[in-house]
């Protein structure tokens, strides 16, 4: 089952339907504080995106005895009612409240997965008291539009309602609630009610106009901004309910199924929610009960944490795993394969995040993140991956009309894919991607080396480093399209150099002819190392003829890519403790793409307490801030938690409080990269040709005397991996293997002794004493 908790209150659901091309935007679905839902259309109107056609919400509130309106989070958190979230995939959101003795929940989810057009609520209330109560339950229909951006015939938005003794016949149930349009022509909305418990009408009042409700009106104000551009209005339903009493500490729970239809016409929008509500719901119910099933597969086979975590670590690998899973899009246009859409916004293939992305997704779902590396060079039109949307178009295009994709360096997608290998050991797998990574690297090599043989990027974007002062682009009103052949970037030729050692190393296990690779590797690192000038990796200006003054945290690429010498490796250990800042700019863990080649230069030179450090100083104000609830969710105060985000401001003041907010595009899969952090770096597990080495290096404050940590269904090739640090004078670990079949397993410390020996078995249990940041290599043979 989906592990439940008491998650932030914040998030998104996944709108199956979203796309940009093809069929086109189908909206992302983001909460709003505090128990509500809704589409904002073409997507949410920040980064990526600042075109705003439309947003309309779903939101819930309560009318209580004593005449105090629950609606906003200031309504709640002023009654002393805590919100949280019980439930918090990319397929359910469920909000969760005690109001005294009375307890709910709402439980939000897609009843039309193939259109995107049926927004549901599964709502349910209960008395825990012993006298009957009475409530209000007011369900708001929140449409805001900016007129004449939707390309349609746009006057305003009006709204009417439907009582029920007006509407009889099977359609009722459906006609008993309201509609908010746009009038001559545009998207229509129209909420309906239904009790789960019984046939019988619901005692149902509906309102077009505020003033008949001088509550609602206020609480809804609060905090409002609609733009001069903008025309919102607001409908809602008042629902009136008896609660029994509760008879030895328990009641019947109270329970309506709200439904939200979008349409082009108010026809369309009652159509696709008419069969949701007939048969008290039971078509919804099968919907959200295969929503369960799902997450529950998926959470059965995935990584999680137990023991004495921090709760907000517990959570925030639930969120990182979440977001990952709503950014693999279904096939579309010219993608045959499930495709990673880098961020939800505005989706598009893009190499560099697509294999750092699947690198993530690979500890909870091997087979998915497979499938979508494979995909994203098998469905590209072009060898070099440039970046695309579904109906083949290239988005990152350079000033001279070169059609660009992200190089060998951005993200190290070789890297990412050789760890993805030695996780699952999938020859099979390999074999059918090899043939299109060496036409990438050979499109490299002939389109993109100087006739000195010195590589160079396009533009900046090709290098993910846009208009980074690295290339010395004064003037570049694109923000990243202006040529930069010039520069001879090190960590280009350091990619390039393990690209081509890893072709050769991949061949010889196909069983193929991979000598040129291995000397094509060998020279590009090579002249890597000539590339170390003055005690650090610089690039060099073929213009000016000389190395560059500009020190960058990428140009630690080398020891990422084991492209330099073991005395460039030891010179440059100060650096890996403080290293340079990315573009002369930003702190060098803001950035994802950049913490993971500082961070796995550490871990590659031999420096696992660097790489250690640098990773707990990412995940813990990242994940506090993950799992904070702030009343303030807008753009510019930090946005919404519960999502990963494009990058880290946490990291510049890791302690303030409250926890700083996300920085860039909401819903961004590398920002889920502090999920791999703790596995890889702080757990210490990492996945070898024969099995794993263990180098657990856990944090001060995770060392505390008697405190259990437990990480369960770790996977390495054909085992999975359940492991247990408590924490004594030493760590003692207990491992549980489980193997799909039957394999022995030895163990050795950093010195080569035999600490285990195990013959052969599915199951193997065996514990283990083991200093913190100290290492343990475990073959599965």
């Amino acid at each position: 089952m989906f592990p439940q908790d008491e998650y932030t209150p914040h998030g998104y659901l996944d709108n199956p339907a979203h796309a940009w091309k093809i069929p086109g935007p189908g909206g992302v679905l983001r909460s709003r504080p505090a128990i509500g839902m809704g589409w904002h259309y073409p997507s949410y109107a920040a980064a990526y995106n600042r075109k705003f056609v439309y947003t309309c919400h779903l939101q819930i509130g309560l009318a209580l005895e004593d005449g105090t309106i629950l609606l906003d989070s200031s309504d709640f958190k002023r009654g002393g009612v805590r919100l949280k979230s019980s439930y918090h995939s990319k397929n359910i959101m469920r909000f969760d409240f005690q109001v005294g003795e009375i307890s709910g929940s709402a439980g939000f989810y897609v009843g039309d997965p193939a259109g995107g057009n049926a927004l549901l609520c599964d709502f349910s209330i209960r008395n825990l008291s012993s006298v009957r109560r009475k409530i209000g339950v007011l369900a708001l229909l929140d449409y805001e539009r900016n007129l004449g951006q939707g390309f349609t015939w746009e006057s305003g938005i009006y709204a009417r309602s439907y009582e029920n003794p007006d509407y009889a016949g099977e359609n009722s149930r459906v006609l008993a609630g309201h509609t908010l349009g746009v009038y001559q022509e545009g998207t229509q909305f129209h909420l309906a009610v239904a009790s789960l418990d019984s046939e019988n009408a619901l005692p149902v009042s509906n309102y077009t106009n505020l003033s008949d409700f001088e509550a609602v009106r206020e609480a809804l104000s609060k905090g409002k901004s609609a733009t001069a551009s903008s025309n919102p209005r607001i409908s809602f339903s008042r629902i009136e309910l008896d609660l029994p009493l509760s008879e030895n500490g328990h009641s019947p729970a109270k329970r309506l199924l709200l439904a939200v239809g979008r349409g082009e016409s108010e026809k369309q929008a009652i159509d696709i929610i008419s069969p949701l509500l007939a048969d008290n719901g039971h078509a919804a119910h099968e919907i959200a009960e295969h929503y369960r099933k799902e997450d529950g597969d998926f959470w059965g086979n995935a990584p999680k944490l137990g023991g004495d975590w921090s709760p907000y670590l517990r959570r925030g690998v639930i969120y990182d795993v979440e977001t990952l899973r709503s950014l693999v899009r279904r096939p579309a246009g010219i993608y045959r394969y499930r495709w990673d859409a880098m961020q939800l916004q505005v989706p598009r293939v893009v190499l560099a995040e697509a294999a750092l992305d699947m690198l993530i997704l690979s500890y909870a779902d091997p087979e998915t993140a497979k499938e979508v590396l494979l995909g994203t060079f098998a469905d590209s039109p072009e060898p070099n991956i440039p970046c695309s949307r579904e109906d083949g178009s290239y988005n990152m295009i350079a000033a001279d009309g070169t059609p660009c994709g992200t190089a060998p360096e951005w993200c190290f997608p070789f890297h990412c894919i050789d760890l993805v290998y030695l996780k699952t050991g999938d020859h099979k797998w390999l074999a059918q991607l090899y043939p299109y990574l060496e036409d990438y690297i050979g499109f490299w090599i002939t389109q993109r080396l100087d006739t000195q043989g010195r590589p160079f990027y396009m533009c900046s974007w090709e290098a993910g480093q846009d208009n980074s002062p690295r290339f010395g682009i004064k003037d570049d009103p694109s923000g990243g399209g202006a040529l930069t052949r010039h520069i001879y970037p090190v960590d280009l030729q350091a990619a390039l150099a393990q690209a081509c050692r890893l072709l050769a190393q991949w061949g010889v296990e196909l069983g193929q002819d991979s000598s040129r690779w291995q000397a094509l590797g060998d020279s590009f690192a090579l002249a890597t190392q000539r590339m170390f000038h003055n005690g650090w990796f610089h690039d060099f200006d073929t213009r000016q003829n000389r190395f560059t003054e500009v020190l960058d945290t990428m140009q630690l690429a080398p020891l990422l890519c084991r492209a330099a010498t073991a005395e460039q490796v030891q010179a440059l250990y100060p650096m890996l403790a403080n290293p340079p800042k990315h573009g002369q700019v930003f702190h060098p863990l803001m950035w994802p793409s950049v913490a993971f080649c500082l961070i796995e230069a550490c871990h590659q030179s031999g420096r696992a307490d660097l790489a250690a450090r640098h990773s707990w100083n990412i995940i813990a104000p990242v994940y506090r801030w993950l799992d904070s609830d702030p009343t303030n969710v807008d753009v510019d105060s930090g946005g919404l938690p519960g999502n990963a985000r494009e990058y880290w401001t946490q990291v510049v003041a890791p302690n303030a409080e409250p926890p700083i907010g996300g920085g860039g595009a909401e819903v961004y899969g590398w920002g889920c990269l502090t999920s791999m952090l703790l596995f890889r770096y702080i757990i210490g597990f990492v996945e070898e040709a024969h099995g794993f080495r263990l180098t657990p290096n856990l944090p001060p404050e995770l060392l505390q005397a008697g405190k259990t940590y437990r990480v369960s269904l770790l996977r390495c090739r054909n085992a999975r991996v359940a492991l247990s640090y408590t924490v004594a004078d030493k760590l003692e670990i207990a491992f549980e293997i489980y193997c799909e079949r039957a394999a022995a397993i030895t163990i050795k410390d950093g010195s080569g002794t035999l600490l285990y020996d195990s013959p052969q078995a599915i199951y193997h249990t065996f514990r283990l004493i083991l200093t913190n940041a100290s290492s343990l290599d475990v073959s599965i043979i």
